[in-house]
């Protein structure tokens, strides 16, 4: 009965455009064929939905291949997005993390920076203090043993040989003292160098003059002597060669006259200054001051 109905259907389709086919154009013929197939392909399926008993279903011949293509490109640019869109969230978080360790690194930086400011100011606070606090007045105050080295008024040095005539201007003067100490004579050294830092305050030679003075002190076991002159020469930290030997001098004199704070401070500034240029000697002068005042112990 299904059959008969779909026939007549379709006799019914195609006599109601075969009138009309006869006068449109080819485009119309071929629509016809298509409706055609499609009564036979719907003929032969529910011939075989008769046969086996089975429900009739009609399914379209399949999608469309532009809206098909159109899917699958949609679905393709979403997938990119996706994927552009965890790019940009790592890179994001990158940043983010690059930022942070800058920060941090500048932070650390500005901290050593200043915690080394803050060690150089104590320094220059210590060296300063002990220089001021050390530094002779002009002439030097001698102890009870050193009194022949100070100069008389009339400008002569007792501890000259008598009828030696006085140097003639700082240079001999500089020199002769050098002369009386390379000698040993180490008193008549001082009381040379003491005159000389008297006669010429402001000559070039005039720290070095207060150096060598105090090695004369030294020499004799006058630390506290001594350590004022080193400071004197040390007032202006100069860059000679020198300098380093003067500075452990200085520490040494301070913890033979008691005094190791004051040692350790000189240690410091030794170390932050002159150790890197100084002498396996001096270094070694250097370490002996640290053992007696005995530094960071």
């Amino acid at each position: 009965m299904a059959y008969r109905v779909l026939s007549l259907l379709a006799a019914a389709l195609i006599a109601g455009a075969a009138g009309p086919a006869q006068a449109q154009t080819a485009g119309a013929e071929r629509r016809m064929e298509r409706l055609e197939q499609s009564v036979r392909a719907l003929q032969a399926t529910v011939l075989q939905a008769q046969a086996t008993g089975q429900p009739v279903v009609v399914r379209p011949e399949g999608p469309d291949p532009v809206l098909a293509a159109m899917q699958e490109r949609v679905t393709d640019l979403e997938t990119t997005l996706q994927r552009l869109n965890g790019q940009i969230e790592t890179l994001g978080l990158d940043i983010e993390r690059a930022r942070r360790a800058e920060a941090a690194a500048e932070t650390e930086r500005r901290t050593a920076l200043q915690a080394i400011n803050e060690r150089i100011g104590r320094l220059d606070g210590q060296i300063a203090a002990l220089t001021a606090a050390m530094a002779p007045p002009e002439p030097l105050a001698v102890g009870p043993n050193d009194a022949r080295t100070a100069p008389d008024a009339g400008g002569t040095l007792e501890g000259q040989a008598a009828g030696s005539a006085p140097p003639a201007n700082a240079g001999e003067a500089f020199t002769q003292a050098r002369a009386l100490f390379t000698a040993g004579d180490h008193e008549a050294s001082g009381a040379a160098f003491q005159d000389f830092v008297t006669r010429y305050p402001t000559n070039t030679r005039t720290p070095e003059a207060y150096y060598w003075l105090g090695e004369t002190y030294f020499a004799r076991r006058g630390y506290q002597t001594a350590t004022g002159a080193y400071a004197s020469a040390l007032r202006t930290r100069p860059a000679t060669t020198w300098a380093p030997a003067a500075m452990a001098r200085l520490a040494q004199s301070l913890a033979n006259a008691n005094q190791p704070g004051q040692a350790c401070a000189a240690l410091a500034e030794f170390d932050q200054r002159y150790a890197a240029r100084a002498s396996a000697a001096v270094k070694a002068n250097a370490q002996t001051a640290r053992t007696r005042a005995r530094c960071g112990a």
